[in-house]
């Protein structure tokens, strides 16, 4: 049966994930006797990766935005339909085999998929018609102070023809601070339903956890496929065991057949390690003296190539992708920005180099691109500036360090790795490096 098939009409999609803290914000806001309560905070805790999990299939292909153009479009074919079908219906398997959804749970976690990527994709069109940032947030101060009445309104697509509560909703935003502009307005509009849609199925499958907890009922049964006797091997991303997430990093690909490259830290230790759909990843090498490991998935993406010639030069810009602080900053990537500020590390180590750029925990083995969007280094860390403190009198600011580029070259090499190197020759703009990050950047996790 497909996802389309579940719903009762094309309308009934959104597209896009909760890529950002503001919308966190604004579901919690909408349920603040929840928010407060530790056993709901636990439980959001350790649901985490698998409420988003159809956003992170969909975000690893950048497939979210053909969900999001056809939610938002008044002249979507059926045509388009079907092929928004296909998309949902592969990421929803994906994530079924990995936590053993039933058909109730799998809709679930589409609808949340499909209402978050709406969320991105919309607020960045906002962003990009002129809309400031802190109008955006102010979408989402006013989702968390709205009435229940009203949030009730946005999870049924009749409130797209009352006029009453639209003319009372545009009023609402206006006052927030949005542009009075129907552009503007409209698209806040979306951001709102997206955002109820998606606290209302999050509390309804928080229900059913707590629900099926209490009754001690039986897990959620095998899908028929599963069950039925066959040959074939068993699926590529097996359910996520009962372990807990240790710790995070971030991981990009580097050549085609999945191979992927991180540092050693954030894979030591690890009995399984995943990316945020469950999809589990096998470490083929680590070289603990360098740092650095070399995981495979099975997922065909894009990858990054490495800059062929000079390694990182004095005072060149960079970029710097990952995800800091195990997504609590964002569940998006987040980049940062700087310039390389040393070409040795700490002690004269010729294996290392010394970027501005900001890294927080969690940007540990992402990529360190120049401005062709080329890889010159990896993110490996950054200076105990508390310890730096204590011995000077003065706390350093952005002292990172990253793994320069022939040492990155040397562990591929002695892996046979096919990868890919180019000239940088031609300076992109900085929104077009981080999309390039973006499509090959992955966040890790770590189960112990």
């Amino acid at each position: 049966m497909t996802i389309r098939g579940r719903a009762n009409r094309l309308t009934s999609w959104t597209a896009r994930v909760l890529a950002t803290t503001v919308l966190a914000a604004g579901m919690l806001g909408a349920a603040p006797a929840f928010a407060q309560d530790d056993d709901f905070t636990s439980l959001m805790s350790t649901l985490q990766p698998e409420l988003y999990c159809v956003f992170d299939v969909l975000s690893q292909t950048d497939e979210f935005h053909g969900v999001a153009d056809v939610w938002i479009s008044a002249d979507a074919t059926a045509e388009d339909a079907d092929k928004i079908d296909a998309i949902l219906d592969s990421a929803v398997k994906a994530c079924a085999q990995s936590y053993g959804w039933d058909t109730e749970t799998s809709v679930m976690g589409a609808m949340i998929g499909i209402h978050g990527s709406v969320v991105e994709v919309v607020t960045g069109d906002m962003l990009a018609g002129g809309v400031k940032q802190e109008q955006v947030e102010a979408v989402f101060e006013l989702f968390g102070v709205m009435e229940d009445k009203d949030t009730a309104v946005f999870t049924d697509t009749a409130w797209q023809e009352d006029y009453a509560f639209r003319k009372k909703m545009y009023r609402a935003l206006v006052l927030a601070g949005l542009p009075n502009e129907d552009a503007a307005l409209e698209h806040a509009m979306f951001v709102l339903e997206s955002s109820a849609v998606t606290t209302d199925t999050i509390l309804k499958w928080i229900d059913l956890k707590s629900s099926k907890v209490a009754d001690a009922s039986p897990a959620p049964a095998i899908p028929p496929s599963r069950k039925s006797k066959s040959n074939k091997k068993p699926s590529s991303t097996p359910r996520a065991p009962k372990m807990e997430i240790s710790a995070t990093g971030t991981g990009w690909y580097v050549a085609p057949g999945g191979y992927m490259v991180t540092n050693a830290h954030v894979v030591d230790g690890c009995k399984m390690v995943t990316l945020k759909s469950g999809a589990q990843l096998e470490v083929l090498d680590v070289q603990v003296e360098e740092d650095l490991a070399l995981l495979k998935g099975t997922a065909s993406v894009t990858h990054l190539a490495l800059r062929d010639g000079r390694a990182a030069r004095l005072a060149e810009d960079v970029l710097i992708a990952g995800y800091p602080l195990g997504g609590i900053l964002s569940s998006g990537i987040n980049v940062t920005v700087g310039t390389v500020s040393a070409l040795l590390g700490m002690g004269d180590d010729d294996r290392r180099f010394q970027f501005t750029a900001p890294v927080q925990p969690g940007n540990s083995g992402g990529p360190v691109l120049d401005t062709s969007g080329n890889v010159i280094g990896v993110v490996v860390s950054k200076l105990n500036a508390m310890n730096i403190q204590q011995e000077v009198g003065d706390i350093p600011q952005n002292v990172n360090f990253g793994i320069a580029l022939k040492n990155v070259v040397t562990f591929l090499d002695a892996n046979d790795v096919p990868y890919e190197r180019k000239v940088s020759n031609t300076p992109k703009d900085k929104v077009d490096l981080a999309e390039i990050a973006r499509d090959s950047t992955v966040l890790l996790q770590c189960y112990q």
